[in-house]
C-alpha cells in the first residue's frame, strides 16, 4: 500500500509541472488580449471624452482584474505622487511590477507608449496606442501558436515523467 502511495506521488509531482507549464502558457494570450482591450478603451477615452489619465487609470484598474488591472493601478498610485517622477517614468515602473508576460518587442511598444502618455500631443499619442495595439495583437497570436503547439507537450510529457519514475522505483 505504501508502494502505491508513493508511485501516486512519484506520478502526481512531474504532472502537476506539466500541467502548471500548460496553464502558463494559456495564461500568456489571455493577458496579451486584455490588454490589447484596455488599450483600445484607452484610446477611445482620450479621443472622444479627452478624460484625464488619473481618471482613466482609476476606471481601468477597476474594470480590469489580474496583471491588466494591477498595470493601471501602479500607474494610479504613482500618478497620486505625480510631482515627484513624469508620467512616463510611472509608466515604465508599472511595467517593469505588473506581471504581464510580455516579450521584447511588446514591451518596448508599451514603453514608448508610455514616453507620449502624459503629453498634450494627441496624434502622436493615438499613433503610439495603434502600435501597441498591433504589437500586442502579433504577440497574441504568437503566444496562441505556442500555446497550441507547447501546452499538451508539457501536460504528456509530465504525465509521462511521473510514471516513467514510478516504474524505475518500483
Amino acid at each position: 500500500m505504501l508502494r502505491l502511495v508513493g508511485a501516486a506521488l512519484l506520478v502526481a509531482g512531474p504532472a502537476m509541472a506539466g500541467f502548471l507549464a500548460a496553464q502558463r502558457l494559456a495564461r500568456r494570450p489571455r493577458v496579451l488580449r486584455e490588454l490589447m482591450r484596455a488599450l483600445e478603451q484607452m484610446e477611445r477615452e482620450i479621443t472622444f471624452r479627452l478624460t484625464p489619465l488619473p481618471q482613466l487609470f482609476t476606471a481601468l484598474s477597476q474594470l480590469y482584474k489580474g496583471p491588466v488591472g494591477e498595470l493601471f493601478a501602479q500607474c494610479v498610485e504613482g500618478l497620486n505622487a505625480l510631482g515627484a517622477l513624469p508620467v512616463a517614468e510611472i509608466w515604465r515602473d508599472a511595467l517593469r511590477t505588473a506581471d504581464l508576460d510580455l516579450d521584447e518587442r511588446s514591451l518596448r511598444a508599451l514603453q514608448e507608449l508610455g514616453d507620449v502618455l502624459g503629453q498634450y500631443d494627441e496624434q502622436g499619442l493615438h499613433t503610439a496606442l495603434k502600435r501597441a495595439g498591433a504589437e500586442l495583437e502579433a504577440a497574441a497570436e504568437l503566444a496562441e501558436l505556442e500555446r497550441e503547439r507547447k501546452g499538451r507537450m508539457d501536460q504528456v510529457l509530465g504525465l509521462t515523467a511521473g510514471a516513467f519514475l514510478a516504474i524505475l522505483l518500483i
